[in-house]
């Protein structure tokens, strides 16, 4: 079986630089933007769309905040508002609800595989700052993983037909 998280590990200690890792980071959001716009467009579920699309744009915020980075040398500060998207499910998954899982397992693998990146790269920081940056750039990934845990708790809980 594949480690992702060793293969993230090994490319990692391959890059030359911290701009290379970087760039590389701004990479994967936008690979993770992509696939949240994607999944937002085939979502039926309206509030199951506006998960995808709040991702989708959380991923564009850590984009630039790595470029602010590159460009400046000097971290800025990383925001994360916790929305609670449970509360919105007031009625279960549409008639695709293992589809709309399927999506959100894949989702979650994306978000849990990047914050393992930036914590990585936390530890290969060169300084202070860089390693404070990165470790608040994985907290809102950790954020990401946790609405979209919460979600999968409350779509596959066991539910009692009364």
């Amino acid at each position: 079986m594949k480690d992702t998280l060793k293969e993230i590990a090994d490319e990692l200690d391959q890059l030359g630089s911290i701009d290379e890792a970087i760039a590389m980071a701004i990479e994967l959001e936008n690979e993770g933007r992509e696939y949240y716009l994607e999944k937002a467009s085939s979502m039926s579920n309206a509030v199951a769309r506006d998960l995808y699309t709040f991702l989708a744009e959380e991923e564009k915020k850590h984009a630039e905040y790595l470029r602010q980075y590159r460009e400046q040398k000097k971290a800025p500060i990383v925001e994360f508002d916790y929305p609670d998207f449970k509360a919105s499910f007031a009625e279960e998954f549409s008639g695709k609800k293992l589809e709309e899982v399927g999506i959100l397992l894949a989702a979650l693998r994306f978000e849990h595989k990047s914050e393992y990146f930036y914590t990585e790269l936390a530890k290969r920081a060169d300084d202070e700052d860089q390693r404070v940056f990165f470790e608040n750039v994985a907290a809102a990934e950790r954020g990401h993983y946790r609405i979209i845990d919460e979600l999968l708790e409350w779509a596959t809980e066991f539910r009692m037909q009364t």
